[in-house]
């Protein structure tokens, strides 16, 4: 198995990209204000009016020197206070990913690795989303309400100038008037200036 380097580097010399740039760790996370009741929510499309804490992205794809191997998917929804709510309310949603014209990722189930259920099947948050007695006064020892994060066991390349999505599928889940916010982390290459600098 290739690792993720040599993985990226293929992929790049296969498009006819430059091979030699910064390597460095790669998060790209794009938000969706106010979603509501939906059957669908497609992040990495649109960025209109995103500020930058919002996005860190102007366009569905990176820079003709950039590349990126995904290892991780992190999906969170949020209240209109800010705080932190179950994504899709712990309801049947899956996650496709479309990275050009390929379907690379197809209905990921994600209600598995919602806090609300206990234990996540990748064990990534082992204790996390332990849920609480109400009726008597105690002390809070795991966070209530958790983001939904899938560690992929397949490494996905995102070229650069290739459009990417990723697509949130749902039977009418109330994603609330918040924000639902989904962020895409692994390794990857920036552009390098060389000697010049």
């Amino acid at each position: 198995m290739a690792s993720q380097p040599q993985k990226l580097a293929y992929v790049d010399g296969k498009l006819g990209a430059p091979t030699s740039g910064q390597q460095t760790t790669r998060i790209l996370f794009n938000t969706v204000e106010a979603p509501g009741t939906t059957s669908s929510v497609i992040f990495f499309r649109n960025f209109q009016g995103l500020s930058n804490g919002q996005t860190n992205l102007t366009q569905n794809r990176l820079d003709s020197s950039e590349s990126m191997v995904i290892k991780t998917l992190w999906f969170a929804q949020y209240q209109t206070s800010g705080a932190l709510s179950n994504f899709g309310e712990t309801s049947a949603v899956t996650c496709s990913i479309i990275v050009g014209n390929q379907t690379v990722i197809k209905n990921l189930p994600l209600q598995f690795n919602a806090g609300l259920s206990g234990q996540a099947f990748d064990r990534l948050h082992e204790n996390g989303g332990a849920l609480i007695n109400r009726s008597t006064v105690e002390t809070n020892i795991f966070q209530r309400f958790m983001p939904t994060e899938i560690r992929l066991l397949t490494d996905i390349v995102i070229p650069p100038q290739v459009a990417f999505e990723v697509r949130v599928d749902a039977t009418n889940v109330n994603f609330g008037p918040g924000a639902v916010v989904c962020a895409l982390a692994g390794y990857g290459k920036i552009f390098s200036a060389g000697n010049s600098f």
